[in-house]
């Protein structure tokens, strides 16, 4: 069984100038413990996707399914991390971290040695107690990071979480997000507009395409762990992709991947 099902999939939405069909008839097995990485132009619905299966949006046709059940709404066995870091200003870094785990209610000295235990996984211990405007645009993300790891999720949806930061940061928060992946076994769903991002993370990375509302590619990427975005084999991979890609935007008409 997979982790994930989206079974005959169809989702519309109504817009000003009449429906929009984003998927169409889309059938997409996630395997667990897969990292999926996921391409597309702007409108594909690569992040309608997410909210699919993260249960904040509902199909019009067909079924998402998680561990065989149908999904009616959002969960804690899914959580959705976006581009810009979702943390409460008025909160520090592990008071960020734990909140989830208090809404829960577990007790504060359980949740204040998890978070701990989180910040510590994404080398964030020595700034615990900084406030969220203290922090860089990467270390924001670390804090998500491990926030939408507190709840222990058996899956996390990724919405170009990376996009917004300078090269280096993004490569550093590369090999952490591996790690946690290889030390968690979690399935991971990972939106990106960067070829070379989804081959560097991917065990497989889809191509959508906004003519059909479905997926028109998939490519297994077994390259041995772990990547570097300048290795020569990474770079190949990537120059396919990116020429199907170019091919599926200039076919669309929308523009821009």
């Amino acid at each position: 069984m997979p982790k994930v099902l989206l079974d005959n999939v169809t989702k519309v939405f109504l817009t000003d100038t009449g429906p929009l069909q984003v998927l169409n008839n889309m059938t997409l097995p996630i395997a667990e413990g897969e990292f999926l990485c996921v391409l597309g132009a702007s409108g594909c619905g690569k992040s309608t996707l997410l909210n699919l299966i993260a249960g904040l949006e509902m199909p019009d046709h067909g079924s998402v399914l998680v561990n065989g059940a149908p999904v009616r709404g959002p969960g804690p066995d899914r959580v959705v991390m976006f581009q810009e870091a979702a943390l409460f200003p008025w909160l520090n870094a592990v008071q960020n971290v734990a909140f989830g785990l208090k809404m829960a209610g577990v007790a504060q000295k359980e949740r204040q040695e998890r978070a701990m235990e989180l910040l510590r996984l994404v080398k964030l211990e020595s700034f615990a107690t900084s406030w969220i405007h203290e922090l860089s645009g990467g270390m924001r993300q670390r804090v998500a990071l491990a926030a939408a790891l507190a709840l222990n999720p058996e899956i996390l949806l990724m919405d170009e979480p990376f996009a917004a930061l300078d090269a280096q940061t993004r490569d550093q928060l590369h090999v952490e997000i591996e790690s946690i992946w290889e030390e968690t076994g979690k399935t991971i769903v990972f939106v990106t507009h960067n070829v070379r991002e989804a081959v560097r993370l991917g065990t497989r990375v889809l191509l959508m395409s906004p003519r059909t509302g479905c997926v028109s590619r998939e490519y297994p990427i077994d390259l041995p762990r772990h990547r570097h975005l300048e290795d020569v084999d990474l770079v190949r991979i990537a120059s396919v992709l990116r020429d199907d890609l170019r091919a599926e935007v200039e076919g669309s008409g929308v523009g821009d991947a």
